[in-house]
């Protein structure tokens, strides 16, 4: 699922027609791509799953709110078979945080050198709910989507050349240098996607 529809965009864009769909389609996909990359979580949703160090009470895991946790298995040897599946009794899921507790200390004794100890070997297979993508990331995407079809215009307009005037029949046109001189992320979409990175541990 993606971040917003097509529709959405281009009611954004405040751009009519059809002409450009197969085009804005394309943009839609690298902007969702750009911005699962750059927070490190999918906002679309979905099921994941994903293995953390186990020497250490708290998972925290990339994508949230949590609307199901499948399974939680911890294993040494990381092979995970069924018998290594833990009790949902035995651990608490902060939902809105994305972190998964066990209360009775690391997941993996014995404990030894810290949190990173034991890596992964807990493995969690985990869902989040679709269509409740941040408003904010919303705008990220629309305000990204639209950058790149700006550029995409602008490019065409002025026949793939890196200029900022173009005169033709006595008509001159000017181009904005942050449109003709390449892919530079506006820093509006970074700033609003920055407060949605999942932190380095």
């Amino acid at each position: 699922m993606a971040l917003d529809t097509l529709a959405n965009a281009k009611s954004s864009l405040l751009i009519s027609g059809s002409t450009d769909d197969t085009m804005l389609a394309q943009l839609l996909d690298a902007a969702e791509s750009f911005i699962q990359q750059y927070t490190g979580r999918a906002f679309a949703g979905g099921t994941f799953t994903e293995t953390h160090p186990a020497g250490g009470p708290m998972l925290f895991l990339k994508n949230y709110p949590i609307a199901t946790v499948t399974s939680l298995r911890v294993d040494a040897e990381r092979a995970f078979g069924s018998t290594t599946e833990r009790d949902a009794a035995s651990y608490v899921i902060h939902t809105e945080r994305g972190v998964i507790e066990s209360p009775t200390g690391p997941f993996l004794q014995p404990y030894r050198k810290g949190s990173d100890d034991w890596p992964e070997s807990v493995k969690v297979v985990y869902t989040t709910a679709t269509g409740s993508v941040p408003a904010a990331v919303k705008q990220a995407f629309a305000d990204l989507v639209g950058h790149w079809y700006r550029l995409a215009k602008t490019h065409v307009d002025a026949s793939f050349l890196s200029l900022t005037e173009l005169t033709s029949a006595g008509n001159t046109k000017g181009y904005s240098w942050s449109l003709s001189r390449g892919l530079t992320i506006p820093p509006g979409v970074l700033e609003l996607l920055d407060g949605f990175r999942v932190p380095a541990i």
